[in-house]
């Protein structure tokens, strides 16, 4: 067993990032665990967690030879001077790890988006010599890591990609299930909210006029249901017709696992909805979503105004590649 492991990643009840903490943690064998921030425990993890408190004294708190592990696949942009000052925290935190005598990891990542290549190579590069292991689930930032020549480099499945989906398994209930989010976060401009909002009710309005039940996802409350409560007002509805469902304890992952068709906004819902086999209307609002979707040959849509000519296509992960997701806990501690 080994001593501690600590984690970095975005801890604000987010499904995709909760989902990602569980399954490295559930399937590590560490003596104890440790979050970097507020005492939120995430959903999904079945394991005691701590949290070490940032701050002036927080390298008073740090623990001896552990492994530190930044997970997520939003936590390395470098698009504004903020998010490069993030990054220049996290080269901090890995020089302070490793005269500990800890290990460093980065789990997840998709690198981008960001405004200046050579200045954003020159982070990467700094990273490199000082993490140990870096896991990426992309060939577009497996190759830009290539270019600094990190040390230990794996292409890998999105860690979700391992999540047990099979209590989750139920026949259809030919629901809709919709996910969606606030497009301009993270100091997005790639789609225009009001176009985008116009133009996924004008989809969840073509499956209420066949009938069907629609269900809006909220992955993250707090960004999510402003966006939905806008899209909803622009629905003309039945009784019935629609529900929004908020990330409360395993209600999300049940409505993607019973719905006939999945439109994905949020990154992890077009994952877990082909993890779940189902046929899907796939919205790229960044790069992250091409990158992934380009990696396993998934069809996605821009935003045009118009829902006409996006039609749901099949999605699903090769048998292999899913055991290939499920060695992440032996790759880390090994």
């Amino acid at each position: 067993m080994k001593n501690d492991l600590i984690i970095y990643g975005y801890n604000c009840k987010n499904l995709g990032d909760d989902l990602m903490f569980a399954e490295i943690i559930n399937k590590t064998d560490y003596k104890r665990y440790f979050f970097i921030g507020h005492g939120e425990v995430p959903n999904f993890v079945n394991k005691e967690i701590y949290f070490i408190k940032p701050g002036r004294l927080m390298k008073l708190r740090w623990k001896l030879k552990a492994d530190f592990a930044v997970i997520g696949g939003s936590v390395l942009m470098g698009a504004s001077p903020q998010q490069k000052d993030a990054i220049k925290q996290k080269i901090e935190w890995f020089k302070w790890n490793k005269i500990t005598g800890g290990r460093n990891f980065i789990i997840g990542a998709n690198l981008g988006p960001y405004d200046d290549e050579k200045e954003y190579l020159s982070l990467l590069s700094d990273l490199g010599n000082v993490v140990d292991k870096w896991f990426v689930r992309d060939n577009v930032s497996f190759d830009m890591l290539e270019k600094v020549k990190t040390r230990y480099l794996k292409l890998m499945p999105d860690i979700v990609m391992g999540f047990d989906k099979e209590r989750y398994m139920k026949e259809s209930d030919s629901s809709i299930a919709i996910s969606v989010t606030s497009v301009g976060k993270d100091n997005n401009n790639l789609i225009d909210a009001e176009s985008y909002a116009g133009e996924i009710a004008q989809l969840a309005q073509s499956y209420i006029d066949q009938g069907k039940t629609v269900n809006f996802l909220s992955f993250e409350d707090r960004v999510d249901l402003g966006a939905i409560d806008q899209i909803v007002s622009l629905v003309k509805q039945t009784k019935g017709s629609v529900n929004i469902i908020k990330n409360v304890g395993e209600d999300i992952v049940k409505a993607i696992a019973q719905a006939d068709v999945v439109v994905s906004t949020r990154f992890h819902a077009m994952v877990l909805a082909a993890l779940f086999e189902k046929k899907q209307i796939i919205y790229a609002y960044n790069n992250k979503t091409t990158q992934f979707a380009q990696t396993y040959g998934f069809e996605t849509y821009a935003v045009t105004g118009s829902y006409v000519g996006k039609n749901p296509v099949k999605t699903s992960f090769e048998k292999d590649v899913l055991r290939f997701a499920n060695t992440y806990a032996e790759l880390v501690q090994k």
